[in-house]
Parts: C-alpha cells; structure tokens; sequence
C-alpha cells in the first residue's frame, strides 16, 4: 500500500516537471507560418475568432496573448487546430464550401 502511494506521488511529480518543461519549450518555440485569406472568411463574424473584439482582450495578434499566457500556451497548437478544424467541418457538414481538413501544407506554407 505504502509503495503504491509513493508511486502515485511520483508520478504526480513527474508529470508536474513535463508539464513546466512543455510550457517553456512552448513559449520558445516559433509557431508555423499559417496561410489564411480574409476574404476567404468574410462571411464568419469577425468575433467568431477575435474575442478580443468583445471582451477588451487586446488588438494585437491571437499569439502575443495565447502564446505567452501559461495557462493557454501550454495547449496553443492543439487549440488553434481545434478551433479552424471545427468551423471548417461544420461548413463542410452543411454543404457549404471549407477550408482544408487534413493537410498541414493546406494551411502551413
């Protein structure tokens, strides 16, 4: 009993370094170059994707804020993927034109 809890107290520990480590490799790393047309989304309220539009967040670029905020960095890659993914199935679901799906050179130059 006593050892499975030392290990669970490991693993706890462990985890907690990896997840620091992955913040500061996060916030070092160069995001990818990501090929997006405006006019190609004209028809999506501009706050769809810039809540800072609505909630006084900032103006600047979506990465000055969620790339250096721990709590969001830590996850930046799979957010935005989620996010661009979502909308663009969602148009393609309801016949409607959409973006790539699967191809990182659809997006990434």
């Amino acid at each position: 009993m006593l050892s499975c809890l030392l290990g669970c107290a490991l693993l706890g520990g462990v985890g907690y370094a990896l997840r620091g480590w992955h913040l500061e490799a996060v916030s070092q790393r160069p995001l990818l170059a990501v090929s997006f047309d405006h006019l190609d989304h004209r028809t999506q309220p501009c706050a769809d994707c810039h809540h800072n539009f609505t909630d006084d967040t900032g103006g600047g670029p979506c990465y000055h804020c969620h790339k250096v905020t721990p709590a969001i960095a830590a996850d930046i890659e799979g957010t935005f993927h989620d996010f661009c993914r979502d909308c663009h199935v969602e148009a393609r679901l309801q016949g409607g034109e959409s973006g790539p799906l699967r191809s990182c050179a659809g997006c990434h130059p």
